[in-house]
This record gives structure tokens, sequence and C-alpha cells, in this order.
């Protein structure tokens, strides 16, 4: 039984389907508000009233702020 152990741990773990490979950028998750462009904070607040029942959260008024800033 030891031994089997031993080769289990010597061979590579397989990754899973739905990894992202280390060096690779996460696709989930927010982008920086200063970092997007006015198409990207147009989608992000269009996708946040629909998610968040059109509520005034905090984020959704900083895309609007940011929307703004854009707009000049």
């Amino acid at each position: 039984m030891a031994e089997d152990k031993q080769e289990k741990k010597n061979e590579p773990k397989e990754q899973k389907k739905d990894e992202v490979p280390a060096g690779a950028p996460a696709e989930k998750g927010r982008k920086k508000l200063s970092k997007m462009t006015l198409n990207e904070v147009e989608d992000a607040l269009k996708t946040a009233k629909n998610s968040m029942g059109g509520g005034k959260s905090k984020y959704i008024e900083h895309l609007e702020q940011r929307k703004k800033e854009l707009g000049k």
C-alpha cells in the first residue's frame, strides 16, 4: 500500500476542465472602473441593473460616475 501512495504522489496532477492555467488571466471578476472604456462601462451598468433589480448600489453609482467622466 505504501508503494501505491508514492506512485500517486509522483504522477502529475490532472487539470480540471474548468481550471484556468497558471499564466492565463482570469475571465471572471470585475475590471477596475478606472481602466474601463465607455462601452465596458455601459455593458457593466446594464448587467448590474438587471441583476440588482435596478437599485442604487455603490457599484452602480460608481459606474454612472465613470460614464460621466468618459462622456466629456
